[in-house]
This record gives C-alpha cells, sequence and structure tokens, in this order.
C-alpha cells in the first residue's frame, strides 16, 4: 500500500510516461547486462570444442566464419530473449507498483 502511494506520487509529480520510459531504461539495462552474459555461454555450449579460442571478437581475423555465424545466432537469441523477458518484467514492474497497466497498453486487450 505504501509503495502504491509512493508510486502515485512519483508518477503525479514526473508522469506516467516519462516514469515508464525511466523504468523500462533500467530494467532494460539489467537485461542487457543478463544478456550479455547469456550470450558467452550459448556460444561456449554451442562450440563443443574446448581447445583455447580466438579472441572473443567477431572481426578479428583469426575468427574464423563458423565461429562468427555461431556468434551472430547466439547473439540473436540472446537479444531476442532479453527484449522479451525485459518487457514482461517491466509491465509487471508497473503494474504491480501502480496497479495500472503501463502507458500506451491496453489491459482489455486479448493477450495469446
Amino acid at each position: 500500500m505504501k509503495l502504491q502511494r509512493a508510486s502515485e506520487r512519483a508518477t503525479d509529480v514526473i508522469g506516467r510516461k516519462r516514469m515508464w520510459q525511466l523504468e523500462t531504461l533500467v530494467i532494460g539495462s539489467l537485461c542487457a547486462m543478463i544478456a550479455q552474459k547469456f550470450i558467452k555461454v550459448v556460444y561456449g555450449v554451442a562450440r563443443h570444442d574446448k581447445s583455447r579460442p580466438t579472441p572473443f571478437d567477431p572481426s578479428y581475423e583469426r575468427f574464423s566464419w563458423p565461429n562468427a555465424l555461431l556468434w551472430a545466432a547466439a547473439a540473436g537469441v540472446g537479444l531476442g530473449v532479453a527484449k522479451v523477458l525485459g518487457n514482461r518484467a517491466a509491465a509487471a514492474g508497473w503494474q504491480f507498483a501502480t496497479g495500472t497497466p503501463p502507458p500506451g497498453k491496453d489491459s482489455s486487450r486479448d493477450q495469446a
């Protein structure tokens, strides 16, 4: 209850849209850090061989094409998962703190 009142006061001062932007910025930053770790883990698991890898830089000349493509696939999966989780976490946090759907989100929409 106290959290909801504090949230209402903050949104009155700052505005709902700006508060939502701040929340998504913070959650997005956290998810980006987690995604970076996740991408490196997925890449390491998918690489299979345990030999000393080339420097972890796809633009490095000794970074082979198969490794570069594997890195691109791992990055795509990692960033996609992070984006979805970040959006869902931000919306859930907003709903919990304010008791209302985030700005621009219609609560009457069917969720698939």
